[in-house]
């Protein structure tokens, strides 16, 4: 009997049911993979581009913002000089201000809250176009360029929020995206050894999907780089902004430049040259970190203020070198215009150590143009309210302070001497027989005159002191803190000096000048401004009926003896 063998089983081939499964794996991984790369990148961009929006909308506001200061300091000038080119630039100013205020409404037309402080800017934009248009040489009124002002600032305030907002949610996503792709990389790697360890082309599959997810991530890397310089940037714009609005001096506005400029290009050295009063000399008046510029230098010896334009100076591109050196010129250096209102008032000079010094400024050159014209516009301010303070208390002809601030400064001293329990003089003076001198020589030879007697005034009086021109020839000098018998002696002195004085004038000199000083005491004489100045005025006038070119005092027993 034959025994029959059985064959073997026969086991499937599941090579190619494999080899489908994991190319269908492959193909699922990869499509999954690319989806949460496109995903990720997308959240990302999105991101970037509303940081970026809102950095466009608060340059807007900038923009809106310098327009209305502008107005706001035009109309002042018009009002303080009733020049009619300030007016004018005031009107092109306001047409600016339309057109940022119209682009403006485009730019937040995704905001709701935006868009209503947008029509308010485009409203009241409109009213100054309208109060300048209609202004005659009476000022136009200021209350449209104050709801400009107030809705700028507001409309800045949400921005910078939303911008705060934003760039917190790009650096969250940023995070997010690369975590995802770290964590994906490493379930990639883990999967493909696993599936494909045995296949080349798995392997050649693997390492493209992994060049790919590291190009994606330096991408974002540069991205976030790019964002993060933006944002340095930024601040630094936004916090010499500010602190040149806190400026009360123009050294407090050179300074707190200078600390902008220094932080906005690290590791470069540079300094702030500004033109004096005359115009033909370059003063530094604020430098960081070290370098070969002289101290006081001609306009015309750098190359940037002769162009009007920035100017590099590096190795084989300009060979040309500024004169305004104390040694040997440096390669690399920049030399930036400052200008305010169309006119150059300084240069702003940064110099080099290396090439990477100088890319590095390169890239920040649109911020540090910003930067340049903050701070031509905040010296400009600066300058112009000073020159509007000097003119508010100051007499013209003297250079002494007007009557006005004599009443403030004398309610003020008088304020302190009741809190410090001490006495306070007035003296009255009044430069004798002026009127006739006046009529024999003219009003020239008056004005020397009066010019000579505010001279002596101010020779003959303490810092604590306050000299005034009270009006006409007359003369008030508030002395805190004295005693009567020093008050008396401080007027003879004053007296005696002003006798010996020789008025050189167009007519020839002139000499025998004397006055008649009136004394009132407080509190021996009065409490009350309106009372000292009525007693030492009295004193005055008894001094001129008692012959002129002498002292009275209100109290006269007090020096009977």
């Amino acid at each position: 009997m034959l025994l029959k063998i059985k064959e073997p089983l026969k086991t499937a081939d599941t090579s190619v049911p494999m080899l489908i499964t994991a190319a269908t794996t492959c193909v699922l991984f990869m499509l999954i993979a690319g989806g949460l790369v496109y995903a990720n990148t997308r959240r990302t961009v999105t991101a970037a581009d509303w940081v970026n929006h809102t950095q466009e909308v608060l340059n807007s506001l900038r923009t809106a913002s310098q327009m209305t200061d502008r107005i706001d300091s035009s109309t002042l000038l018009f009002q303080a000089t009733n020049d009619e080119a300030r007016l004018d630039v005031a009107r092109t100013s306001a047409r600016n201000l339309d057109s940022a205020a119209t682009h403006l409404r485009v730019l937040v037309s995704d905001n709701p809250e935006e868009v209503i402080n947008a029509d308010q800017l485009v409203a009241c934009s409109d009213g100054i176009s309208g109060a300048l248009n209609v202004a005659g040489k009476s000022a136009p009124p200021r209350s449209p360029i104050q709801r400009c002002q107030e809705t700028i600032a507001k409309m800045m305030e949400l921005e910078r929020r939303l911008l705060t907002d934003r760039e917190k949610t790009s650096e969250h996503t940023a995070m997010v995206s690369l975590t995802s792709d770290f964590v994906f990389v490493g379930l990639a790697i883990l999967t493909l050894i696993t599936v494909f360890g045995f296949l080349l082309r798995a392997a050649e599959l693997r390492q493209s999907t992994e060049s790919k997810v590291l190009e994606t991530n330096r991408t974002l890397e540069e991205s976030v780089a790019l964002l993060q310089e933006q944002a340095d940037e930024t601040n630094v714009l936004t916090t010499s902004r500010d602190e040149m609005q806190l400026c009360v001096t123009l050294q407090d506005v050179y300074e707190s430049a200078k600390n902008g400029f220094a932080r906005l290009m690290p590791m470069t050295s540079g300094a702030l040259c500004m033109l004096n009063n005359s115009r033909n000399m370059l003063e530094t008046v604020a430098t960081w970190g070290e370098m070969a510029l002289e101290d006081c230098h001609l306009p015309g010896s750098c190359c940037g203020l002769r162009s009007g334009q920035p100017r590099w100076r590096e190795p084989g591109a300009s060979e040309v070198h500024c004169t305004h050196f104390s040694g040997q010129a440096p390669e690399r250096y920049l030399c930036v215009p400052i200008m305010a209102h169309g006119d150059t008032i300084g240069l702003l000079y940064v110099e080099c150590a290396d090439a990477v010094c100088m890319e590095n400024v390169h890239h920040r050159m649109a911020g540090m143009r910003q930067l340049t014209q903050l701070t031509g516009m905040a010296v400009a301010s600066m300058k112009l309210r000073m020159k509007l303070e000097h003119q508010s208390i100051r007499d013209p002809l003297t250079t002494l302070f007007n009557r006005n601030f004599m009443e403030i400064a004398l309610e003020r001293e008088l304020s302190r001497s009741r809190r410090k329990k001490q006495m306070l003089a007035v003296l009255m003076l009044d430069v004798d027989h002026f009127k006739e001198f006046n009529d024999r020589h003219g009003h020239a030879a008056g004005d020397a005159v009066l010019k000579a007697v505010a001279e002596v005034c101010q020779a003959n009086t303490r810092n604590e002191d306050t000299a005034c021109r009270y009006g006409g020839e007359e003369f008030t000098i508030i002395l805190p803190e004295i005693t009567p018998e020093h008050a008396y002696e401080r007027a003879e002195a004053l007296r005696h000096a002003i006798s010996q004085v020789q008025v050189r004038g167009a007519g020839g000199s002139y000499g025998d000048l004397t006055v008649s000083i009136g004394l009132a005491m407080f509190p021996d004489d009065g409490t009350t401004p309106e009372v000292l100045l009525q007693k030492a005025d009295q004193a005055l006038y008894r001094a001129k009926g008692q012959g002129r070119d002498q002292v009275v005092v209100a109290m006269q027993p007090i020096f009977a003896a």
